[in-house]
């Protein structure tokens, strides 16, 4: 079953705060922003920009982890990017099939 990107990002982030206004900061632990996924393809591209015709800037492996501070996705025709924080990318920015990661 496949949600809508923008109900998925907007009931993260209403979740995300609410378990922080919930738990409250321990001393000095800071809970982590944005989402992290792990690599589940042998191989998987990041991508420049959110398109399969875009330029490959890196290459992750099976069981690398990768994210971003915001659940930002795309789409391009039939495929689902996400994104994820690269020093390969121009603006930082790469993205990454949906399909070849998982959210941890």
């Amino acid at each position: 079953m496949r949600m809508n990107r923008p109900i998925t990002i907007v009931l993260t982030a209403a979740l995300g705060c609410a378990g922080a206004l919930a738990a409250g900061p321990a001393a000095g632990a800071s809970a982590p922003l944005g989402c992290q996924y792990k690599v589940v393809w042998p191989t998987a591209g990041v991508y420049e920009n959110p398109n399969p015709n875009s330029v490959v800037v890196k290459t992750k492996h099976a069981g690398d982890i990768v994210g971003a501070s915001t659940c930002e996705g795309a789409g391009y025709n039939e495929y689902g990017y996400v994104l994820v924080t690269t020093d390969a990318a121009a603006d930082g920015r790469g993205w990454m099939r949906e399909e070849a990661v998982v959210r941890i």
